[in-house]
This record gives C-alpha cells, structure tokens and sequence, in this order.
C-alpha cells in the first residue's frame, strides 16, 4: 500500500513540471515576442514618422498665396506613398482647422497626422495580431517680413510733365514742373506714382495674413517736414492696409525758402536763416529746385542741405524686424527681407552726438568739384572716427549692421538703383550711387576680416533701371528670387 502511494506521489511531481515547463515556454516566448515584436513597433513607427516628416515639408511647400487643401493632401499624400503603402486615416490641418497650431504672429504651418497597421509575429501566440499606431510632423514655410524702404527725396519727381520730346525740361533732373507741393497735392509725381504702382503688384504676389510688410520713406511725409527717414507703416498683414500706406507716399516736401533767397552778407538778408533744404521759388512763384537758405561758402555744415540718408533709412528699415509690439510682434522664424528703392548717392546720415547734422566732412563743406557730405572716391571706406568718414561710409556700416549673419540681423538686403543720378553724378565719383548699392545688396555682412571662408552673409542681388518702366520686371525677378529661396 505504501509503495502504491508513492509511486503515484512520483506520478503526480513529474505532471507538475511538465505543468510548470509549460509556463515557463508560454512566459520565455512572451518576453521573446514582447522584444521582437515592440522593436517591429518602433521600427514602424519610426519608418511612419519620417514619411509624415517628408509629407509636412511637401505639404508646407505648397502653402502659398491661392492653394487649397486639395493641393495640400495630395501633396502629403505622394511622399507617404513613396514612404509607406498602407497608411490610413490621413489629416492635413491648418490654423484654419486646428488651434493648436495657430501662433501670434500666424505661421506657416501644416500639421499632417497618419495611422498604419503593424502586423505582430510571436504576440500571435498570445492572441496579439496587430495594433495600429499614429504620428504627426508639423511643417512650415518661411512667411515673409517685407520691409519696404522708398527713395522720396526730390529725384522721385523728376520725371514730373516731362516733355523733353517738345524740347521742355530734362528728363532726371529738376525743372520748374518738377514741383513737390504741387504734385503730391495731385497725385501726380513721376517716378514716385508709377513707383507706388508697381510695388502694390508685388505686394499682391504675398500671401497675407501670413506674409507682413513695413513702409519706411527717406524723408518725413508731412508738408514742411524733416529730411529724416520715416516709417510709414510698421510690419503688417493686411493687404488694404499696405496698399493704402504705399499711396500715401509723397515725395518731400520741406517749407518754403525765404524770398527772395538773397546773399547773407546783403542788407536784406534774413539774420536767423532756417537750416537745412527748402523749396526754392526765386521769383516767388516758379519752382527752382530745393537750396540751402544760405550760400554755400557760409554754410556750418552742408548735411542739413541733402536729405538722400540711406544709411539711415536701411537701419530704421531694420529696426521694423526686431520691434515686439502687440501690433507688431516679433517672428525670428521668418524670413527678414529690405527692398531699396534708391534714386542717387548717399549725401546725408543720422546725427550723433558730435556732428548735429549727420557725417559731413570738413573737405566736402566747400570744394565745388565735390558734392555736399560724400568724398569724390566712392570706393575708399573710412571708419567711424575718421576724418573723412562720410554719408557712403555710414551706409555701408549700417547695411554691414544689418546683414551681418553672425553678429548682425541677417537681414537679405535687395537694392534698386532708379533713375540716371545712380550712374551718373554730377560731382564726385560718376559711379557712387550704383557703387554703394551694389556693396549694399551683395557684399554687406560678410566677414568683416574679410575672410569669405568664415562666414557670408544672405546676399540679394542690385538691379538698376534708368526709369521706372524697368521697375515690373525688376520686382518680379525680386519675387522669384525670394519664393525660390523660401522653397529650398
């Protein structure tokens, strides 16, 4: 009876380590599928995550003025076909369709979001076929912050009535029809008008709300104003509003000089003369051009007579990027654009502390060869502190200040030169207007130890037009450029 007992106490021992084997196989295979299969997981996963990364930047691509969210989804969709072949339940959303990704200032963006099956190998063991997994990538295009910086000094009227067909005025240069307070009063200053045209059409080819625009003018924009460069309208995304601040433009218009504008050293000569340009009518009635309301040889300091300040209207068109406002907050992921519009050389610059008129050397006071505040080499640069340090200088340290990718803004720089006073000086270097702009657009922040290796800035590229009919295409190629660059 004893030896019964035990031998089926043997009996039921080896039926519970067959038991317990049995476990331990289902429990090894499951952390043997659990590896295998989670590593096909994350493979999955990541295989989905890279195409939806190469479908959001397809998808942003196509984010410009006129798409639809047709162009989007098949765009998304043609690099998740390339990428994966059973993806599901595909979604592009915008701001328009997703809050989440909206921003202040609106982007760019496109949130594309996919599902996928992932067939398991050993989970089917435990009754686990398959799962599906999902990931989103969030794509954007570069908006674009436009600051746009218009030439108004006189030459923005030069071509006013021009009738030289009929052996009348000159053409680029100032006559009696070339009248500022007359024809800003009727809309009707050449090459300004055509100018405001042509710069709305490009304005059109932006897509707002997510593109944005600022105004600058070389000159105030009130009747009897300041030479000083003026913002007009800062960073904004509305198309109407920009349009109606590009028409609001006007060439400057400074007060009226004493008449009649006499010798200082005369009896009738005005003992406290204003400083700076004035709108000179020698007979009291026919437009003369603008003067200094005292003669050359006694002026203190000529820069006051000039208002081309280009260095300072490309800094205050730069200083439009960085202002932080509720109605103009700052976007560091756009892409930082100026646009200038010049119409001759520099011949004035922002004050400072020691010259209350701007950079205007001692030797361009009074030499008849030279123009007022620029030497007659516009290709020698001065630093600031040198004696000769003048209005082209500071420009060319202004732009270096703005373009400069390391230290400065990195702000893209596309320069315009308008009208024959770009080519053609009638004091100094012939070549200074074209000069300057040519460094401006496509030297301006490079490596300032002129070392090209280290680094160079964005660079735009110059255009000149000897009138503003060249102007259309001149701004398409500055579109194409820009939308090429933004696409890349």
């Amino acid at each position: 009876m004893l030896k019964r007992f035990k031998k089926l106490l043997r009996k039921s021992e080896r039926g519970q380590a067959i038991i317990l084997i049995a476990l331990a196989i289902v429990g090894l295979v499951s952390m043997v599928g659990l590896v295998t299969d989670g590593g096909i997981l994350l493979i999955e996963y990541a295989r989905l995550k890279r195409g939806i990364d190469a479908a959001a930047i397809s998808a942003a691509l196509q984010f410009r003025k006129g798409f639809s969210n047709v162009d989007l989804e098949n765009s998304a969709l043609e690099f998740l076909r390339l990428n994966q072949s059973d993806v599901f339940n595909v979604q592009i959303d915008t701001c328009d369709t997703d809050a989440s990704i909206c921003t202040v200032p609106i982007r760019k963006l496109v949130k594309v979001t996919a599902s996928k099956h992932v067939q398991f190998g050993f989970m089917r063991v435990l009754g686990i076929t398959e799962t599906d997994i999902s990931a989103f990538s969030v794509g954007e295009a570069a908006s674009i912050d436009l600051a746009l910086v218009m030439d108004t000094s006189l030459s923005m009227a030069y071509e006013t009535h021009d009738d030289t067909d009929a052996g009348g005025p000159t053409l680029n240069s100032p006559d009696s029809t070339d009248d500022p307070s007359v024809c800003n009063a009727s809309s009707s200053c050449e090459p300004l008008e055509s100018i405001k045209a042509v710069a709305k059409e490009f304005i059109a080819t932006l897509f707002f709300p997510y593109d944005r625009v600022a105004i600058v003018t070389m000159t105030s924009q009130d009747p009897d104003g300041e030479r000083n460069p003026t913002t007009v309208l800062t960073l904004n995304s509305d198309q109407t509003t920009i349009e109606d601040a590009i028409d609001s433009v006007t060439v400057f218009e400074p007060v009226v000089c004493p008449t009649p504008l006499v010798d200082p050293g005369s009896e009738d000569a005005d003992p406290l003369p204003q400083a700076g340009s004035c709108l000179n009518y020698p007979d009291g009635v026919t437009f003369a051009g603008f003067e200094c309301p005292r003669v050359r040889t006694t002026i203190p300091n000529p820069s006051s007579c000039t208002s081309s300040n280009v260095g300072g209207a490309l800094t205050l068109g730069g200083a439009q990027f960085t202002l932080d406002s509720v109605d103009s907050p700052m976007n560091e992921d756009s892409f930082w654009v100026i646009i200038a519009l010049i119409g001759g050389p520099a011949n004035a610059s922002d004050p400072d502390l020691t010259h209350e008129f701007g950079y205007c050397p001692d030797n361009t006071h009074n030499d008849p060869l030279n123009p007022f505040c620029r030497d007659a080499d516009a290709a020698t640069r001065h630093g600031d502190g040198d004696s000769n340090y003048d209005a082209e200088d500071y420009a060319r340290d202004q732009a270096d200040a703005l373009a400069d990718p390391v230290i400065g803004n990195g702000i893209t720089i596309f320069t315009i030169g308008l009208g024959n006073p770009i080519r053609n000086a009638s004091k100094g270097e012939p070549l200074a207007g074209e000069i300057l702009l040519q460094y401006v657009a496509q030297e301006a922040g490079d490596d300032p130890v002129n070392d090209p290796d280290t680094y160079t800035a964005n660079h735009g590229q110059y255009f000149y037009s000897p009138d503003s009919s060249g102007l259309a295409d001149i701004f398409a190629l500055i579109a194409q450029n820009i939308f090429t660059r933004l696409s890349q």
